[in-house]
């Protein structure tokens, strides 16, 4: 899912605007397309993109807007934008207007873009797939936001190339950004978006009220924006977020300022609300990083601290499980070298399973499932998730019947616990498919299938 046409971005030499070397450690560039000339116009994107910028140029961001771009003007903008990214801390790209899914790809369409035939998207729009690699450059996090899950404008009038191949009506294709890199959509994969009736879209409502707000940290921000979304929208509309990050905490606004350091009086509704996404925590380092932004609340820090020492006295679980495959080879990323016994598999279950995952706030995930031994109903194996690379032992893993439960501990102090049943499709194939939950991260139930290799 690549276009060859926006590569070059990264080679460049041109300059479309200019910043000092500080600004450009928070840099954005922002997109509003509503008067479309070929496509319905839309009343709000150019609101919308307007505010957002107004909001990131309030946190520091060296700020771009581009309003009802042309396929040059945001092509233009994006050859500029790319060569600040690699000296830029964090990068961010918001888009507000029409975009679509073509053969797959998801594209942002220009105001002037007719598109009669698909393979006239890579000269007449800007394949989401071309703005990855320009986030990915970003040293800490790469953030795309795209409020643009609408209808198809264009699918009355647009010609397939591959004869008999229907163009989607809606919504936007699901994506697996890499590392370091969150895509934000409105709504979604497969959904549509609401315009709203004010003077901002639902959606970007909800994110402006967040985004400005002291020590959130990125995740929890999106989680309020997708609370908000779906109750405002009477669960018609549910923003998604695609990628992973690392346990580093982000802010867009911390509580103390970057440029002179001087410590922010933090309200006391920012404390609780912080203390309560990490009251519960069996993690020091979220501890930790609560004391380092509010450490100046005497009562609350001291439960902070107080819930610091229990950890400290008292291990997790996980500790008393086997070590990770990585404290015992040398190279982290291989799987265990454990053969199956299949002389104890009376039910099909050892060897190796693909699965993966939809979770309702964090995205799609995948990986491999190894089972390795199945005796008196209990079983023992390794999991890998293909963004991070690692294998991690299973624990508590057991079968009975078609029954099956185990968990995994990806990082101390976390525990997932992954439940499901084994059943066969039509063809015969054997299918793992379940549920699974986060002692951490409170995103909902996701739902996962594995099937046999």
């Amino acid at each position: 899912m690549r276009r060859l046409f926006l590569l070059a971005i990264i080679f460049w030499q041109g300059c479309f605007f200019a910043a000092s070397a500080e600004a450009a450690q928070r840099i954005a560039l922002i997109f509003g397309n509503g008067d479309y000339q070929n496509a319905p116009r839309l009343p709000n994107p150019v609101n919308d993109a307007t505010d957002v910028a107004a909001a990131f140029g309030r946190l520091g961001f060296s700020v771009q807007l581009i309003k009802n771009g042309t396929f040059d003007a945001m092509r233009r903008g994006l050859l500029s934008f790319a060569q600040q990214a690699p000296s830029a801390e964090i990068v961010v790209v918001y888009f507000a207007g029409h975009g679509m899914e073509i053969r797959d790809e998801n594209w942002l369409i220009p105001v002037d873009a007719e598109l009669r035939m698909d393979f006239s998207a890579g000269q007449e729009a800007i394949s989401l797939g071309s703005i990855i690699p320009i986030a990915s450059k970003a040293q800490k996090l790469g953030l795309i936001i795209l409020d643009a899950c609408r209808d198809n404008p264009f699918s009355k009038q647009i010609q397939m190339s591959q004869p008999g191949r229907a163009l989607p009506t809606r919504g936007l294709v699901q994506i697996e950004p890499p590392n370091s890199v969150l895509v934000v959509f409105a709504a979604k994969h497969g959904t549509t978006a609401a315009d709203g009736a004010g003077r901002n879209s639902p959606f970007t409502t909800a994110l402006l009220q967040n985004l400005e707000t002291p020590g959130l940290e990125i995740n929890y921000l999106f989680r309020n924006v997708h609370d908000e979304v779906y109750r405002a929208t009477e669960q018609r509309q549910e923003p998604y977020v695609y990628g992973t990050l690392s346990k580093q905490p982000v802010y867009l606004k911390p509580t103390i300022d970057p440029a002179s350091k001087a410590e922010r009086p933090s309200s006391p509704s920012e404390v609780a609300l912080a203390w309560s996404a990490v009251k519960d925590t069996r993690d020091p380092v979220d501890l930790e990083a609560f004391l380092g932004q509010f450490g100046d609340n005497a009562f609350y820090s001291a439960l902070a601290r107080n819930r610091l020492n229990q950890l400290n006295k008292v291990q997790p679980v996980a500790t008393a499980l086997p070590p990770k495959p990585s404290e015992q080879d040398p190279k982290p990323n291989a799987a265990p070298n454990l053969q199956p016994d299949r002389q104890a598999d009376s039910m099909g279950i050892l060897g190796p399973w693909s699965w993966r995952s939809e979770c309702p706030i964090f995205g799609s995930f995948r990986g491999t499932l190894k089972f390795t031994q199945f005796e008196n109903e209990r079983l023992t194996g390794s999991i890998l998730d293909n963004k991070v690379g690692d294998w991690w032992p299973l624990f508590d893993a057991h079968m009975s019947n078609a029954s099956i439960s185990f968990g995994m501990s990806p990082r101390k102090g976390e525990t997932q616990h992954w439940k499901g049943t084994l059943t066969r499709n039509g063809n015969g194939q054997s299918v793992l498919k379940g549920t699974a939950t986060d002692s951490i991260f409170s995103g909902g139930h996701c739902t996962w299938v594995a099937t046999k290799d």
